[in-house]
């Protein structure tokens, strides 16, 4: 490690050894003695320090990041730091032609501030919407870290049927996709609850289980629906078209789970990128409440220890899954670094995709995320090509 200093008057980034000429990011460090009063302890290979990440974030969002309200995007920047790394964080308008205007963490401060660095090495996308994604600030920034040939990990969200459409092209996949279309109209549910008795509608943007429906069809009746605010009988499909007609929906076959306790589980994979595949992080598992459709915590779901379920599951054909997944997913989407699927277990034990996230919520589990944070240096140390 040698230590490093950032220069707010004139924005230049300096070191004192003179007998090197330090690579930081797409640019060189400055020699100068003494260092000014804003320092950084950084890992220095092959004559260069860092890696020096960007981290991309709504600009909605800095004032929560100064604030100290940005908590688990603070850890990521910490862990980074103590890993011998910097992070500049900003918005996409921040992202120039040869610099970055953002703002840096301070450890001897405990403080950000604002400041300027040269491109980075690699940027984190942690934008926070689809739609800021599609805008034009977030387009120039993307071409500009392109034309430099500078990593963006998880360029943008994925719509679930983009993702069913991607792992479909590998037919190794087929066993664990379960029938999942875009749909239209009500008439499109119908043909769908007819032939397989229950179904999924979902929102193809939707996120931690908003816009779910459960149907089950009925004789008596139409159909029960569940969603997350309860459930409800339907005298006449019909009854749906305001949400089919108001969004991007598609509809999937329910399976037929295995359960725990009666009630229904599945399995939150987290995985990351390294040497070119994608390996398991940590798994977690989410169980649905009595009367709960999802099993998302955050609409009425529990954690449930994964030792309580491990023997039921077939880790090595999860892992398998997991980066074949990934490779059809990367090939789709560009770099996916991270990302999260939502596994379900069938009742003899088969492993079927309901969705992959390209931006994970931060797990419950607190030594998944202790991991998390060290792949992520990882995976930013091997872009950056700072790898051991």
């Amino acid at each position: 490690m040698i230590t490093i200093g950032y220069r707010r008057d004139t924005g230049e980034w300096v070191c004192e050894e003179g007998n090197v000429l330090y690579r930081f990011g797409n640019s060189r460090l400055a020699f100068v003695s003494p260092l000014p009063d804003l320092t950084f302890a950084v890992r220095a290979q092959g004559g260069r320090v860092g890696p020096l990440v960007g981290i991309l974030i709504s600009a909605s969002s800095i004032p929560a990041l100064l604030d100290g309200r940005k908590r688990w995007l603070e850890s990521v920047i910490r862990s980074l730091h103590a890993a011998g790394g910097i992070a500049i964080v900003s918005a996409a308008a921040g992202i120039g032609e040869k610099t970055v205007s953002g703002y840096v963490f301070v450890p001897s401060l405990e403080r950000f501030v604002e400041a300027s660095t040269p491109l980075p090495d690699v940027v984190y996308n942690r934008v926070k919407s689809r739609d800021e994604e599609q805008k034009e600030p977030f387009q120039t920034a993307a071409a500009r870290l392109a034309a430099h040939g500078i990593p963006l990990v998880n360029r943008s969200f994925f719509r679930k049927s983009d993702v069913y459409n991607a792992l479909r092209a590998d037919r190794r996949l087929w066993p664990h996709l379960l029938p999942t279309a875009p749909i239209d109209t009500v008439d499109d549910v119908r043909a769908w609850l007819a032939q397989y008795g229950c179904v999924y509608v979902k929102q193809d943007d939707g996120s931690r289980g908003s816009g779910l429906l459960r149907l089950t069809s009925l004789p008596e009746a139409a159909a029960i629906c569940e969603s997350p605010r309860g459930q409800t009988r339907l005298g006449s499909l019909d009854e749906l078209a305001p949400l089919v007609q108001s969004c991007r929906c598609i509809v999937q076959a329910a399976a037929d789970t295995d359960t725990w306790n009666g009630r229904r589980y599945d399995l939150r994979v987290l995985a990351h990128w390294q040497r070119g595949c994608h390996t398991i992080t940590g798994i977690g598992v989410r169980l649905a409440g009595t009367q709960s459709v999802t099993t998302h915590v955050f609409h009425g779901g529990t954690v449930l220890p994964y030792t309580e379920v491990k023997e039921r599951i077939d880790e090595q054909a999860l892992e398998q899954l997991i980066a074949l997944s990934g490779e059809r997913l990367s090939e789709r989407f560009g770099l996916v670094g991270e990302f999260s699927a939502d596994i379900g277990v069938g009742r003899e034990r088969q492993l079927y995709i309901y969705e992959i996230n390209a931006k994970p919520m931060v797990f419950d589990e607190s030594a998944i995320e202790a991991e998390r944070l060290r792949r992520l240096n990882q995976l930013f140390a091997e872009l950056a090509h700072l790898a051991p």
